[in-house]
């Protein structure tokens, strides 16, 4: 015969467990960047500002009307929770020194600190071809 105490012991116990792993979940899944966090190409959003977080960890390339104009993209990095890796080859792969790294990742700066490139810089950014958007 099982005790109405012992029962009830148990419930809660499996009660707490329950609530533990909902709350280590909930920890575990949040990924989302806060409003600072922004990455724009030829100024339209293609990271946060309304764009999502799509872009997030995904190998991206840049629209064929970039690649194809060697006086674009523009790019712009805001935040300090996230940096931006340019590349001249496709599928986000290296190639020797052309790529370009731009975010702060320095949490001791402002929340909305800003990085900007384009070919006016250097005139062979003009010719890459994909990016990648990662968090610090």
């Amino acid at each position: 015969r099982v005790s109405s105490l012992s029962v009830a012991m148990q419930l809660r116990s499996l009660l707490l467990v329950a609530l533990a792993s909902t709350a280590s979940c909930t920890l575990v899944h949040k990924s989302t960047l806060d409003i600072n966090q922004k990455v724009y190409i030829e100024g339209s959003p293609v990271l946060g500002d309304g764009a999502g977080e799509t872009a997030l960890n995904v190998c991206q390339a840049f629209a064929r009307s970039h690649v194809d104009n060697e006086h674009a993209p523009a790019v712009k990095v805001c935040g300090t929770g996230i940096k931006t890796t340019f590349f001249m080859r496709a599928r986000c792969e290296n190639y020797y020194e052309h790529s370009k790294v731009l975010g702060s990742c320095n949490t001791g700066l402002p929340a909305d600190t800003c990085e900007s490139f384009s070919p006016a810089q250097d005139k062979t950014f003009g010719h890459y071809q994909s990016y990648l958007i990662e968090q610090c």
